[in-house]
């Protein structure tokens, strides 16, 4: 949790509150950098179709903020994954969850799990420009996910939903691309720390139980 904290002050140091956008970054629409912003859908057949290999099919209880969720983790056979070919999941494609409870909860897909594909709660968001560890961390950032979050309520609806024209007009900012790298390089080196962490506390619980 405190590796997650430094990265988001790192973040703020950086570029600042991206709502408020002190720093006067140039703003640009999120349609302008995406090459693809789409949702899924649910294969006929619902739970009795997902198979424990085959063809990863993500659900919105997968993507949670800068994390993915492996637990509950589904497969589709070729068949069902080809009628799904538009939602083809690719390396460094921010999921975002829009619908429901989790609205708003997002993540870079882990490459391990391509090939993939994605359910209607959960859209893809694949950047020609910009970079997608900075883009993430500005979209998860408190201000940026509090006006998402008022974006997902907006329509007036019982359920939070963002519709896909909603993500096309999101504004973000966009910092020269050399210091979006410089960024995503010190994310990668606390998220490399992390995981050293987790490794020694797998270790220590080992031992434990060996004692």
């Amino acid at each position: 949790l405190k590796l997650n904290e430094l990265i988001k002050s790192q973040f703020v140091e950086m570029f600042g509150d991206p709502i408020t956008n002190e720093k006067n970054w140039n703003k640009v629409k999120n349609k302008e950098l995406c090459s693809k912003i789409g949702s899924g859908a649910t294969p006929k057949g619902g739970n009795s179709v997902y198979l424990n290999e085959g063809i990863t099919f993500i659900r919105s209880m997968n993507v949670y903020d800068n994390l993915f969720e492996y637990k509950d983790l589904v497969f589709l056979d070729d068949r069902l994954a080809n009628g799904l070919k538009n939602v083809v999941v690719e390396d460094n494609d921010i999921l975002l969850n829009i619908t429901g409870a989790s609205v708003c909860r997002c993540c870079i897909v882990p490459n391990n799990l391509i090939p993939a594909r994605v359910n209607q709660h959960v859209s893809i968001l694949r950047y020609k420009n910009g970079n997608p560890v900075f883009i993430l961390h500005q979209i998860i950032s408190d201000s940026f996910k509090d006006n998402l979050y008022r974006i997902s309520k907006s329509g007036g609806a019982t359920r939070e939903a963002l519709t896909k024209t909603q993500l096309e007009n999101l504004e973000l900012i966009f910092p020269p691309i050399e210091l979006q790298k410089e960024f995503a390089q010190i994310v990668e080196q606390i998220d490399k720390q992390k995981f050293v962490n987790e490794k020694i506390l797998q270790n220590i619980g080992k031992i434990g139980k060996i004692c």
